[in-house]
């Protein structure tokens, strides 16, 4: 059986350059950023996870005391941590490894660009229950990506979802309460 999952040799040869797709110069990238920071309800958040941090174009802007980026492309992570200043720990890692990764809860969970078949394949069913034990109850779970390609609606309570144009395609942003 033929695995529809793109394969990490690829994910790594694409991260060896910095910013390889040029989201710090590039308007729309920079409006997703600022689109997903107005969103995300007002709470101080103690504890944040970023699932696909890439090579950290939006973990390192989060303004919050402890913050977590991960990748499962150790290049991405290489350029997360040079001249990383900030309060972030970036680590290598799938989505499907975060419960053995972390033993503390999250009240804020962001997840951008990795809910889609190339990278998840058919695990939704299994990445529901992956966030829902690294959430803490009550914290939020924000998710953005190309609404042609998402396949995930989480089962928590949706408190909002706004779409808006992102390069070619539409961008939905959901944020989410347990």
């Amino acid at each position: 059986m033929k695995s529809n999952i793109q394969p990490l040799e690829e994910l790594e040869t694409w991260h060896r350059t910095k910013d390889p797709w040029g989201y710090n110069s590039n308007e729309h990238d920079l409006f997703r950023r600022e689109m997903l920071f107005s969103e995300l309800p007002e709470r101080e958040y103690k504890n944040v996870l970023d699932i696909g941090c890439g090579q950290g174009f939006i973990t390192k802007q989060l303004n919050v005391s402890s913050v977590t980026g991960i990748d499962i492309s150790q290049e991405a992570i290489r350029h997360a941590n040079k001249n990383n200043e900030t309060n972030v720990i970036f680590l290598q890692g799938s989505i499907f490894d975060i419960t053995k990764m972390f033993k503390v809860k999250f009240d804020l969970v962001l997840i951008t660009g990795v809910l889609y078949q190339q990278y998840i394949g058919d695990s939704s069913n299994l990445i529901y229950l992956l966030i829902d034990q690294i959430l803490e109850e009550r914290g939020h779970l924000v998710t953005v990506h190309i609404n042609e390609w998402n396949i995930c609606q989480f089962p928590f309570l949706k408190l909002k979802e706004v779409i808006y144009p992102y390069r070619d395609y539409n961008h939905k942003l959901e944020v989410y309460v347990k």
